[in-house]
């Protein structure tokens, strides 16, 4: 039996609009329910299931006495109306209401994150808070509250790019986060488009004085910080030990953008790729590496294939969901559902970037027919 639950898209890092826009309006036309919140762009992988949770609930966003006190940040965030404020309630009926929840990129991970709160909790967070000041998300037991989980090309195991470059955007980071430091408080373009203001260097509402060290520091952090958790090792760090559960249906969706050059040794952009995606893409394609095989070299500009198909640690099998995506008997709960691999194709096709408006609006009826047929 189909199910009705509402769409919830989440965008991945480095986003500063409604990436998901597009997709939303294409659903909503169809008689689907979406939502689509705007994370900060650069907020690491708790705060974004902190501020996720608000935003989709309503209230103030809850950091967590634990992780605000670990990380050096204040424990409340903003305050949001809710946008979805019936999930995880129950209905007329007496049934959950569910969501199915599409994610590109780091939103991929974020999914899974914030799954893994529902659930089992944090018992950082149990261990120094009052059980009548416990946030929800932190409490766990909310086992039925996601009804699917959708990846697009996200970065289960950490993207190569960020190891490899690492020094160019460590560099490239601290100047622009130093431009909205010293534009704080202003209605210059960047002054407050990071979302960062609880670290201490940027602010929509106040002038700062120039903190380069709290910047450095930030760009340093080993939690609380997207840069690193989309490593390899921050992946590991934060996400490897996770397991899928058995009454959540887990699909997974790659793509490769590149082709093999100089006997396979390397892999260069195809046409396909968009200009700022080429040079990362040939950055991760040229990668030779003890840690990495030349499975990590064909990738999409953004996320190797070897991290986008599923997580490593984690049960899969491949899935054939038939010519757009018209399969629709039943389907394996508990495990990672992989597609097969969509090439050539950029990393931002799934939103929508230079795509023609009309094979993307097919291609995502397709997904959310599929997804909503669902049992």
């Amino acid at each position: 039996m189909p199910n009705n639950y509402p769409f919830v898209f989440i965008h991945g890092y480095n986003n500063f609009s409604d990436t998901f826009a597009q997709a939303r309006e294409i659903l909503t036309e169809a008689g689907y329910e979406c939502y689509s919140p705007h994370i900060g762009p650069f907020t690491g992988l708790w705060d974004r299931c902190c501020e996720l949770y608000a935003m989709l609930k309503g209230g103030t966003v809850d950091y967590g006495i634990a992780h605000s006190e670990r990380c050096g940040h204040g424990r409340y965030g903003k305050t949001f109306e809710g946008m979805f404020h019936r999930w995880g309630e129950l209905d007329e009926n007496g049934e959950r209401v569910k969501a199915n929840f599409i994610g590109h990129s780091f939103g991929g991970a974020t999914i899974r994150f914030l799954l893994h709160l529902l659930i089992e909790g944090d018992e950082r967070e149990k261990a120094v808070t009052p059980p009548d000041q416990l946030h929800p998300l932190f409490q766990g037991g909310h086992e039925d509250w996601i009804h699917s989980i959708f990846t697009l090309a996200a970065p289960h195991n950490g993207t190569t790019v960020l190891t490899m470059a690492g020094g160019y955007i460590y560099t490239s980071y601290f100047m622009e986060f130093s431009k909205a430091n010293i534009n704080s408080g202003t209605t210059k373009e960047n002054a407050d488009k990071y979302d960062l203001d609880r670290f201490g260097f940027t602010s929509d509402k106040l002038r700062l004085r120039y903190a380069p060290d709290k910047i450095r520091a930030y760009l340093r952090k080993k939690e609380d910080n997207c840069f690193y958790e989309l490593t390899p090792s921050g992946a590991d760090k934060f996400t490897g030990d996770f397991h899928p559960y058995d009454n959540v249906y887990y699909f997974s969706i790659a793509a490769v953008g590149t082709q093999p050059i100089l006997g396979g040794e390397a892999q260069w952009p195809t046409d396909v790729l968009v200009e700022r995606h080429r040079s990362s893409a040939i950055i991760m394609g040229s990668m030779h590496s003890k840690y990495y095989g030349p499975e990590w070299r064909p990738n999409d500009g953004r996320v190797p294939l070897a991290s986008a198909l599923h997580p490593k640690n984690e049960p899969w099998q491949d899935f054939d969901p038939g010519e757009g995506f018209s399969y629709r008997g039943p389907v394996q709960k508990g495990i990672w559902n992989v597609f097969p691999v969509e090439q050539p194709k950029d990393h931002n096709f799934y939103i929508g970037e230079e795509v023609d408006p009309e094979v993307y609006k097919e291609y995502i009826l397709d997904l959310g027919n599929f997804i909503a047929a669902l049992d």
